[in-house]
């Protein structure tokens, strides 16, 4: 485990700022796997965000790693499209927990959206996370 640093949007402010937040080494290491797999798959990615309790720096031992994806390529009704991902997920790290989101139905007036903006980390792509 080490402390990492994620820049992220404060939106009371409308400013940045720097949250510290103890991540385990395996967990970076397997959402990027995960990421690289999706780009071999040709996957496009527009967002991706780690939220839950490894984002609130609250895992337990039975913790799934809750990833929200944002996406043009995910369909309109994207049941068969979250099962695929989730079969590549599960063959890097079976704690991953997938949802997926179209950009237009990443909106503030859905719950869950709403959630993983305020105390999700958005993470920044390019080829694996950057970090």
């Amino acid at each position: 485990m080490h402390r990492k640093f994620y820049k992220t949007r404060n939106k009371a402010n409308r400013g940045y700022f720097y949250m510290a937040q103890v991540i385990d080494t395996d967990l970076i290491s397997n959402i990027s796997k995960f990421i690289d797999r999706l780009n071999k798959e040709a996957f496009r990615i527009d967002a991706i965000y780690l939220y839950g309790s490894y984002a609130k720096g609250e895992p337990h031992k039975w913790s799934d790693i809750d990833i929200a994806i944002v996406s043009q390529d995910v369909p309109e009704d994207n049941f068969d499209e979250t099962v695929r991902l989730s079969v590549i997920a599960s063959q890097i790290d079976s704690r991953i927990e997938l949802v997926l989101f179209r950009p237009d139905d990443f909106i503030d007036e859905n719950p869950l959206v709403w959630e993983i903006k305020k105390s999700g980390i958005p993470l920044e792509i390019e080829h694996g996370i950057n970090h």
